[in-house]
């Protein structure tokens, strides 16, 4: 111990573990680890970090045979009604994977023991943290083909974690002389995330001044052909969402009539027949009802999930896919060319900007084309269906083919704006396609979209990842 450091506190599982399988070392100047109970594959415990925030924590060393291994799930199962929405966090050597896509070689198969620790999975609602480095974590050290390498190290973080703290990752590191990867957590401190762009919200169209907003401003007098007339009306009706719209998170609405709730019933225990207790308690809760539905929308929308219908009272699911869809898709860190790591948000911008300024401003590469040799060509009857103009109601079954939750560009407005507007913005659309379409003039930014980046394999460590 005195070689890790002086003052540091240890605990083992050797009281039932003859061979003593987890070390768990701390060193009490910047946290202090409470132990809740060991067995003989795993150590639980809580720790309180240097500012005071407690966390659960499970270190792992599974069994090799997997009917041993039914005690730790059936302990991880029990830790979990223990600690509830507390932050918990799950992390060691399993000695079992998920999924045959989580071997390499050898014979990979969906087995018995894998099946046991999915529905462990399942029942305490855990998933992986973020991962960088290598995704395989172990190999049995052979040549060839007789090589074969696995997932069995991961770190799992249950719901609570992942709110509290989603911008945590694991980095899994080469193994050097042992079997297994090593595996250092973060805790990453959430950074600023910049401006968002603006996107229009559904449940906007339920609230009685929208309708009344979109007239004011598209009454307005604008300078200019129709495209730039309707870009600056949008420009100007986006600006008024925001400013009466900013403060109507429907999650933060519905905590507040709750409390509010709970204190008019309180104060109904005393006054049981006051009419005016009574009546806004039937009022309050009127207004949950409606900001609870407007929050189950607003969650559904963030969240991509198409194939659920709203109704049911989804909000805990859709938070949950909203905060699960945060988690893959922040970007921690990358790793250079050199193999450092950038960890700053400015290194990881840079690189990101470098990487697409690289091939997307590359120049494009001319070839002629000719004619000659092409026998089917279009008649004058074709030419002249082709150039025909739109009917004002091909161009609005355009707009009514947009997909109601996606924006076509980045100004935001969606499918379901322009539907449930089209009474008092559909006719200068309609003009503005006309002029889009009889005019070689295309305004800066009404063709552009938006980047995202989509890891293409799991653990996504550098860019072209």
């Amino acid at each position: 111990m005195q070689r890790l450091g002086k003052g540091w506190e240890c605990i083992t599982n050797h009281s039932v573990s003859e061979l003593g399988r987890i070390w768990v070392i701390w060193d009490p100047r910047y946290i202090r680890f409470e132990v809740r109970f060991v067995t003989d594959q795993a150590i639980h415990g809580k720790a309180i970090l240097g500012n005071g925030n407690v966390v659960h924590l499970s270190f792992i060393y599974g069994h090799c045979d997997y009917r041993n291994r039914r005690d730790l799930w059936k302990e991880l199962i029990f830790n979990s009604k223990q600690i509830a929405s507390a932050p918990w966090l799950i992390l060691g050597d399993f000695n079992v994977s998920r999924h045959p896509q989580e071997q390499l070689h050898g014979s990979p198969k969906f087995s018995k023991a894998m099946n046991e620790f999915n529905n462990c999975f399942n029942l305490i609602e855990v998933e992986d943290i973020r991962g960088v480095g290598r995704f395989f974590t172990w190999s049995n050290k052979r040549d060839g083909i007789h090589t074969v390498y696995k997932k069995l190290d991961r770190v799992l973080g249950n719901w609570g974690w992942h709110n509290v703290y989603n911008h945590s990752f694991a980095q899994f590191h080469n193994p050097g002389v042992s079997d297994h990867s090593p595996i250092s957590v973060t805790l990453a401190v959430p950074g600023s995330s910049g401006c968002k762009p603006f996107k229009f919200l559904k449940f906007w169209t339920e609230d009685s001044r929208f309708l009344e907003m979109v007239r004011r401003v598209w009454s307005q007098r604008s300078v200019g052909n129709p495209l730039e007339v309707v870009i600056c009306k949008l420009r100007n009706l986006k600006r008024e969402l925001k400013l009466i719209f900013r403060r109507s998170n429907p999650c933060t609405r519905r905590e507040t009539i709750r409390k509010e709730i709970d204190t008019i019933q309180s104060n109904i225990l005393h006054q049981p027949t006051d009419p005016a207790l009574l009546l806004q308690e039937k009022d309050l809760i009127a207004q949950l009802w409606r900001v609870s539905a407007e929050e189950e929308s607003f969650l559904k929308q963030k969240s991509r999930i198409n194939w659920l219908k709203l109704g049911d009272a989804n909000n805990k699911f859709f938070h949950r896919a909203v905060t699960s869809s945060h988690h893959r898709n922040h970007i921690s860190r990358l790793q250079k060319q050199d193999g450092s790591w950038a960890c700053s948000q400015i290194e990881v911008e840079k690189i990101a900007v470098e990487h697409f300024e690289g091939f997307l401003g590359s120049q494009p590469t001319h070839s002629s084309h000719s004619s000659a040799g092409y026998s089917k060509k279009f008649t004058e009857e074709q030419k002249t269906m082709m150039s025909r103009g739109f009917k004002d109601n091909e161009i609005r079954g355009a707009f009514w083919g947009l997909n109601p939750d996606k924006a076509p560009g980045p100004d935001g407005f969606n499918g379901h704006f322009f539907r449930a507007a089209w009474d008092i913005v559909g006719k200068e659309m309609i003009a503005a396609c006309r002029f889009l379409f009889d005019h070689p003039y295309m305004p800066k930014g009404l063709n552009a979209t938006i980047i995202a980046l989509v890891p293409k394999s799991k653990n996504a460590s550098r860019i072209s990842d």
